[in-house]
């Protein structure tokens, strides 16, 4: 019994990580979505931060993080898809003037799940 149990949360897993992967976004689903710009919901209680970020048409971003230490990180920079990424280059931060491209993975009609590569982001919402 427990070996069944123990298949059946195997499954599970590789079962929800080929959704997540399957409905990661397209070059054309994430420019409809921020072509008029969009304001971001970031992080959340699980992710170990919290904040906004506003995506304007224009290719131009700004908001803030507050890590679960308190820190304030503020976000300042430039944006653009390609290749089914969200591709961004913030002027502070830990990645401050490299561009990163992140994935985003649908989780519900207003969330996605970000990664970049195999590292774990957090998740956006609007």
């Amino acid at each position: 019994m427990i070996r069944h149990a123990t298949a059946l949360a195997l499954l599970t897993i590789t079962l929800s990580s080929q959704a997540l992967a399957a409905s990661s976004m397209t070059t054309k689903e994430l420019t409809v979505l921020l072509a008029n710009g969009k304001e971001l919901t970031l992080g959340g209680p699980k992710d170990g931060y919290t904040g906004h970020l506003s995506v304007s048409k224009d290719g131009t971003a700004n908001g803030e993080v507050k890590l679960q230490s308190g820190e304030v990180i503020p976000i300042e920079g430039i944006w653009h898809v390609a290749g089914n990424k969200f591709c961004r280059t913030w002027k502070g931060g830990r990645d401050a003037g490299q561009e990163i491209c992140e994935t985003w993975s649908k989780t519900g009609p207003q969330s996605v799940h970000v990664t970049r590569g195999k590292r774990d982001l957090g998740n956006n919402s609007w």
